[in-house]
Parts: C-alpha cells; structure tokens; sequence
C-alpha cells in the first residue's frame, strides 16, 4: 500500500512532464492524502498549478503546506514559486514573508532583493525597502538593477535629488544599456521633466530601434492636437457639444472606459442621454455619504486612524504626478501587511462598496471590464493652510472614495466651502465633510478640493476599489 501511495508522486511527475496536466494533478492530490507523501505531493501540486497559472489555488495549497511544515523547511524553489503566485494576487503579506527567507539565503541574487523591495514598496513600507537594496548594494556594489530600485525608492520618499543622481550615474556607468535610460526617463515623467524624458526614450530607440516600450513612451509625452481624446476635451472648452457628442461615439472601442464616460459627464444632459443613463451623471444619486462608524466607535477608531496616518513614513509634500497641492500625500497604506484598524477599515469599505454599486449598472459594467476585481487601494492625505486637491479622476478604478478623519472647524461648517469636496460638472455638486463620513462615487467623475484657510490639519483616506 505504501509503495503504490508513494509512486503516485513519481507518476504525477512523468504525467506532468508528459505534458499530461489533469492526470498529474489527480496523482498529486492523491498523494497529497496520504500523510507520508503530504508535503512532497504539495510542492509538486504547486509547482504545476503555477505553471498553468493558477495563481489563487497555488497560494491556496502553499498555505496547506505551511501547516505541515516551517518556511525554512520548504524548498526555495517552492518559496519563489509561491512569492510569484503572491504578487500576482497582490498578497504582500505573503510575498514578503517568503522574501525575507530568501533574501538572506542569497544575498548576490537581484531578482530576489529587487522583488522584496517591490513588494515592501507596495506595502508603503519604503525605509524597509531602501534597507534591504543598500544592503544588497554592498553584496552587489555594480549591480544596475539594484541601484534603479534604489532610485526608484529614493523617488517614493519624495528624495528626487537623490533619485536623480542614482538614475545619473547608471546613464553613465552603462551608456549603451537601454533601461538605465529608460528608467530615467520614467523617472523624469514622475517628476513633469517631459522634455529630458523625451531625449531618454529617443536614446533607448538608438539603442533598440523601434523598441515598443520606449515608443509606447513617446507617444505619450508627444500627444497632439489629433489624440481623440485631446481633441473631444477641445470641442467641449468651445461647447462645441454636438462634435464632442458625435466624435465620442464614433471612438468610444479606442478611448479608456472611465477615460470616456468622464468626457461624457462634461456634456449638456440630452447629449449625455445618447451615450448613455442620463443617471449614471447625475451627482445627486451618485455622490454617497455614508457614517462608516457607530457613535459610540468613531472617536476611537478616527483616533487610531489618525496616529496611524502621522506615521506613514510615505507621507511626501507635494508628491509629483499626484493631484495633492499644499500637503502631503502617501503611498500605498490599504494593502500589504497592516495594522489591526487598517484591516477593520478594509473591510468596511468592501461592504459599502457592495452595497453602494448594487442599483448602479454602469459601474458594474466597468468592473466586469476589469482584469482583477475586488481589490481596494487606498493613501493618505494631510492639507496643511492652502491645501486642496486638484480637479482629477481615478481612470484606473471603477468606484473611488475619501474618509474624513480629522478636519479644521472651518471644513466641518456647513456655513463655509473651505475643505469642501466639489464635483464641478452640471449640477455642482458640494459635499460638507465630517469627521467619520465616508464619501463614495464614481471613478469617471472629476472632483476637487476648495483650499483650506485654516492652519490645522486636515486628515483623510482616500481610495480606490476595482
């Protein structure tokens, strides 16, 4: 009996290798059965639901695994495996846990320190990130990989002098490589720079003629006046409505889905109707309010929230590419490995977001366009006097939001707009935040922040579910 339990592992491999998949996974979760041949026929199932890119039930049978035995037990392979399957599902948590067996078990591999430092940056824990790269820069003190995610850290903490000379010296360490030009010139883009950004990904097309990268890249920074979409936002400053209204149908397969209907939310409301639910534009019952915590809970929990936004080491003034003006802005804080009142806070924001998306069709439209679903991203804001967010949308997203934590008197009073939250399309809709009031709409409406006087601080969460 034994003999026969055991060979079902061998006969998972020859079947695999065979390229017979179904039959191999049947062997594999039969030995998985037996307790003799559990973890071996784990990181054999493991090994094959990866390969087919069976991202979830990889992690899924990893974590079995993790039962029957200690990280430091399980193969390394079995370790990146299961890292690659985490961060394809965005489970930072888990990605980072394996990294950090791996990183020091391989010290002069950058793969691995430049994958930890990704998934630490997507955790918004950029000290931890920099550590590990300057560790591995003393292992690998030549390393061009490890010296641009060094860059790229530098430049999420808002040290963009710092940044620049790294991303610097690498053009010039390896003048013929191309991404140590590409690189830069993404860097250059984060920081507005277009110009220079233009002469590094002209540079990387003399190095890789017709690089699809690098021309994706310039034709960004070289939009003109024929982009349809710069020319629709055209005809709408003239109120042209009608070419605007006929030139959105007409390219509406071409133009990005929360790209579009925001075009479409700047129109006079009968056109809208042409394209689409006159409803799906109007404010008053897309905008919702709703109190994320009971009375007797909410001070304590915007309290914790507070701290915990004080010492987000993300927090940068002003940070480039972002709509923040007059404050500071984090990273990434809803994912990755988090406190106890971050993980309470996800989950509230799921529930509402269900709920709030119910009776909304256009929305439910858009996420079934998306590849990933049900994935919140969230980051802090703290306006200082002058602060305010400029007009913007979330064209990445399907449902945004913003949780007011801490505000001045003057944001909270209904008789003043300082702090209030604004959607300048047709109706003008104002919202007057509160402490603890949740604010939800859609991705595609464009939304913006009226200045604070004010020399208190205002505190919120800002976020994106898809």
């Amino acid at each position: 009996m034994t003999g026969s339990i055991t060979s079902n592992n061998k006969k998972g491999v020859e079947a695999a290798m065979a390229g017979n998949h179904v039959e191999a996974e049947s062997f594999f979760r039969q030995a998985i059965k037996d307790n003799k041949t559990a973890i071996e026929g784990r990181m054999n199932l493991i090994r094959l639901l990866h390969m087919q890119g069976r991202h979830a039930e990889t992690i899924s049978i990893f974590k079995e695994l993790k039962k029957k035995a200690q990280l430091v037990q399980i193969h390394p392979q079995i370790l990146y495996i299961a890292t690659q399957s985490a961060l394809d599902v965005r489970d930072h948590k888990m990605a980072i846990q394996n990294l950090q067996i791996l990183a020091p078990q391989n010290p002069g591999n950058s793969d691995i320190q430049c994958m930890l430092s990704r998934a630490l940056i997507e955790s918004g824990r950029l000290l931890d990130s920099k550590n590990v790269l300057e560790k591995a820069m003393l292992a690998n003190p030549n390393n061009p990989s490890i010296a641009t995610q060094l860059a790229i850290t530098e430049s999420e903490l808002g040290n963009y002098d710092k940044a620049e000379n790294l991303h610097k010296k690498l053009t010039q360490q390896y003048s013929n490589a191309f991404l140590s030009h590409f690189n830069y010139g993404l860097f250059l883009v984060h920081i507005g720079e277009k110009e220079r950004a233009l002469s590094c990904f002209e540079r990387c097309k003399q190095l890789v003629p017709n690089a699809p990268e690098a021309q994706e890249q310039i034709d960004k920074l070289l939009i003109s006046g024929n982009d349809t979409l710069t020319d629709i936002y055209k005809d709408i400053e003239k109120e042209q409505w009608d070419k605007a209204e006929i030139k959105l149908r007409e390219n509406q397969e071409s133009i990005e889905p929360i790209q579009f209907w925001a075009a479409v939310n700047e129109l006079p409301t009968e056109l809208q109707g042409k394209l689409g639910e006159v409803v799906a534009f109007d404010e008053a019952v897309q905008v919702k309010t709703v109190e994320l915590y009971s009375e007797l809970e909410r001070e304590s929990f915007l309290n914790d929230l507070a701290d915990t936004v004080k010492k987000t080491e993300s927090l940068i003034w002003n940070r480039a590419g972002k709509p923040t003006r007059y404050g500071f802005q984090s990273h990434e804080m809803l994912n990755g490995i988090q406190s106890p009142n971050i993980q309470d806070l996800c989950k509230r924001l799921k529930l509402v977001v269900y709920d709030y998306i119910k009776d909304k069709p256009l929305l439910q439209q858009l996420r079934d366009q998306k590849e990933v679903n049900n994935v919140l991203s969230g980051w802090s804001v703290v306006l200082r006097k002058g602060g305010h967010q400029k007009r913007h949308i979330h064209p990445e997203s399907v449902v945004s939001g913003v949780l007011y934590i801490q505000l001045p008197e003057e944001s909270a009073d209904e008789g003043k707009k300082e702090g209030n939250l604004l959607f300048p399309s047709n109706n003008m809709k104002m919202v007057t935040p509160k402490e603890g009031m949740l604010v939800l709409f859609p991705s595609y409406l464009p939304h913006e922040t009226i200045p604070i006087k004010s020399k208190e601080e205002r505190i919120c969460i800002a976020f994106n579910w898809t």
